[in-house]
């Protein structure tokens, strides 16, 4: 218990210092950054949403597949 704790302590502070020091030195002003990152949110949501879609038609074919024997 005492090395997660150690562990969890240890990854969000480097998280925090990370964090900072990407955004002391990032090229582009805040609003530029969260419109990025929105606009990353974004695409990989319709990535995701079209590779689940395309994993349903294999799926369900697949089960047509051995229904039909």
């Amino acid at each position: 218990m005492k090395k997660l704790l150690s562990f969890a302590i240890g990854f969000f502070t480097g998280a925090v210092v990370v964090g900072t020091i990407t955004l002391l030195f990032a090229p582009d002003s805040g609003a530029g950054i969260r419109e990025s990152l929105k606009e990353a949110v974004i695409q990989t949501k319709n990535e995701i949403s079209s590779a689940a879609q395309q994993k349903r038609e294999e799926l369900e074919a697949e089960l047509n597949k051995l229904r039909q024997g």
